[in-house]
């Protein structure tokens, strides 16, 4: 593949430059955008740790609150065992409203059975709850302290409908059927621990942060403690649980959303004993669409200056190259149109270097020379047309007279019309040499337009006849024979005012398969029709002697033309052709007749062919 000087120019200082400020801009867009995303990240870093350190806080505050309560509900629980005892182990017989009057409205009761549900309660909303499916983990050791037949207190946390502080304190039965659970809220620390309520906090986080969509604490089981309403979807779950489980941080983006998620684990010292679960998982949702209109904007900036810089750079390269390339490409674009045939172009004069300056003149006088060729070549083209009919190349399938070799040859179904002259042995007679050539092509030149203006060419000249050969509809060998007839008249008005005899002529048409090709040897050939089509055509002619006709056509004919001119014909006999067996039916056509005798061969056409 070649290119333009001026394409190559342009192409080196392009593909030079464009890639050196694509690499520039791209690593400013780089840094800056590495700088802008570790300082994003920063940020999430220190707000997941201030997150988690408020927790802790809140889990620190609770536990001092659990210790100043142990010994309060471990003498809640005597009362509460001895009625267990009293009952004999019969949930049923136990008054827990009445118990819980004594010991106070702060202190709500439970009885949990082997299989961890809550069969007997004073906090009504809790009845029947199941542990072992909302909470397994918690369950089992709830279970152990069942089996143990002994007391734990367990941490603090929030009431879910009111986020009031409540502790919780669990005891074996000692028939180890039963779990015996107390719950106190504290009134006395309950409005300072108001002010450590996760969700409180959550909210100050997302306030203080614009970037902080939400802050949500999550229990490993996928449920929100301080939100009874939240509705946990399936996806949060599952990192929910996967964080909680392997510890792992659960970061990932919703680009359609321009938000990014994170659930990182929240680690709680475990109290010794404690049957409930301190770990939490805390997601954080930040918006990242400050960050990601910054970075568009970046690369906005960073490609509007790529774009004015290469800009700027392919100009300074079209000037360069122009200067350099511009007088070669209108050379080449002169040299361009010559070869498209345009001989006379103009062949642009230059002085910005010697060399081009004589590539222009050597071109001019290149294209000189080529004119001269092509004038003495076109001569001799239209020599050789005169020999040989440039139709008969094309039926060859051939371009150029050159192109044709000894023995090519093409088998078609043509028309072939044979005419001769009547009477040009006695008018020769008459005439010198000299006239005779004159008078002969005379007659020659008026039977030529005919045969052309009906897609027919002359094969060849035999003396005074004609072959010509018709490769298209049967109509126009009979239309061109009834032209030629009717020129011959005026042609023969010509004649009579220089004293020569009226001419007339004969005319055969016949149509068949035919091979059409050359004979003869490497030094000299001819073009050449091979098929009794051929001898048909020359017989039906030489038969208007015969009958005293113009023009004679074969049946093969009649059937083809139209229904126009068949009514200008009519049937004169059928005749064998020598050399065959079979006969064929030969017509007259008489529409180059004069008017009377057309008009009278008209009418007399049908009485004809039923005599015949």
């Amino acid at each position: 593949m070649r290119f333009s000087l001026k394409i190559i120019i342009l192409s080196c200082i392009f593909f030079i430059l464009t890639p050196a400020l694509l690499l520039l801009s791209y690593a400013d867009y780089s840094n800056a955008k590495r700088a802008l995303e570790n300082n994003f990240n920063f940020m999430i870093e220190q707000t997941a740790e201030n997150i988690i350190g408020a927790y802790d806080l809140v889990e620190v505050s609770y536990r001092i609150l659990s210790l100043s309560l142990e010994n309060e509900m471990e003498k809640a629980f005597v009362p509460f065992i001895n009625s267990y005892n009293k009952a004999e182990g019969i949930v049923a017989n136990i008054d827990l409203t009445r118990l819980k009057s004594q010991l106070g409205e702060e202190y709500d009761l439970y009885i949990i059975d082997a299989n961890g549900v809550i069969i007997h309660t004073t906090f009504a909303k809790d009845q029947n709850l199941d542990f072992s499916k909302v909470a397994p983990d918690f369950n089992k050791k709830l279970q152990n302290i069942r089996k143990e037949s002994r007391y734990q207190g367990d941490r603090i946390s929030s009431e879910t409908v009111t986020g009031n502080v409540r502790k919780y304190a669990y005891w074996g039965t000692p028939d180890k059927k039963y779990i015996l659970e107390i719950g106190i809220k504290s009134s006395q620390f309950e409005a300072a621990l108001k002010n450590l309520d996760l969700l409180k906090i959550s909210a100050d986080f997302e306030e203080f942060n614009p970037e902080l969509n939400s802050v949500i604490v999550f229990n490993g089981n996928g449920k929100v403690s301080n939100k009874p309403d939240f509705v946990t979807t399936d996806s949060q779950i599952k990192n929910i649980k996967h964080s909680f489980k392997t510890g792992d941080r659960v970061d990932f983006n919703k680009y359609q959303n321009s938000e990014r998620w994170i659930y990182i684990k929240a680690d709680v010292e475990e109290e010794d004993g404690a049957a409930s679960q301190g770990d939490k998982v805390i997601e954080m949702v930040f918006d990242t669409s400050k960050l990601e209109n910054k970075l568009r904007d970046l690369a906005q900036n960073q490609i509007s200056l790529a774009i004015i810089f290469i800009i700027a750079g392919g100009i300074i390269s079209i000037v360069l190259a122009n200067r350099i390339a511009k007088p070669i490409s209108r050379i080449t674009d002169a040299v361009r149109n010559i070869t498209g045939g345009d001989l006379n172009q103009n062949i642009p004069m230059s002085n910005s270097s010697r060399e081009v300056e004589n590539l222009s003149i050597g071109i001019s006088k290149m294209t000189k020379s080529i004119k001269d060729k092509i004038s003495d070549i076109e001569k001799i083209n239209t020599s050789y047309e005169r020999f040989v009919p440039k139709e008969f190349l094309t039926l060859l399938d051939k371009k150029l007279i050159t192109d044709v070799d000894v023995g090519d040859n093409k088998s078609l179904k043509m028309s072939v019309l044979f005419s001769d002259m009547r009477n040009f042995t006695s008018i020769s007679e008459q005439l010198t040499p000299t006239q005779n050539f004159e008078f002969l092509n005379n007659y020659l030149n008026s039977l030529a337009p005919a045969i052309k203006s009906n897609d027919g060419f002359i094969d060849k000249y035999i003396g005074d006849g004609v072959m010509a050969l018709f490769p298209n509809k049967a109509d126009d060998p009979v239309n061109a024979a009834i032209e030629m007839n009717l020129g011959l008249e005026k042609l023969n008005v010509e004649f009579k005012k220089n004293g020569i005899d009226k001419v007339s002529m004969g005319v055969g048409i016949h149509r068949g398969d035919l091979i059409l090709g050359t004979i003869g040897q490497t030094e000299r050939m001819e073009t050449t029709v091979i098929s009794d089509t051929v001898n048909v055509s020359s017989r039906l002619e030489s038969l208007n002697k015969k009958y005293g006709t113009s023009i004679l056509i074969s049946g093969s004919i009649m059937e083809s033309i139209s229904l126009e001119l068949k009514s200008l014909c009519r049937l004169i006999d059928k005749v064998q052709v020598k050399g065959k067996s079979e006969f064929i039916e030969v017509y007259e056509v008489f529409g180059g007749d004069d008017d009377e005798i057309r008009n009278m061969k008209i009418n007399t056409k049908t009485n004809s062919n039923k005599t015949f």
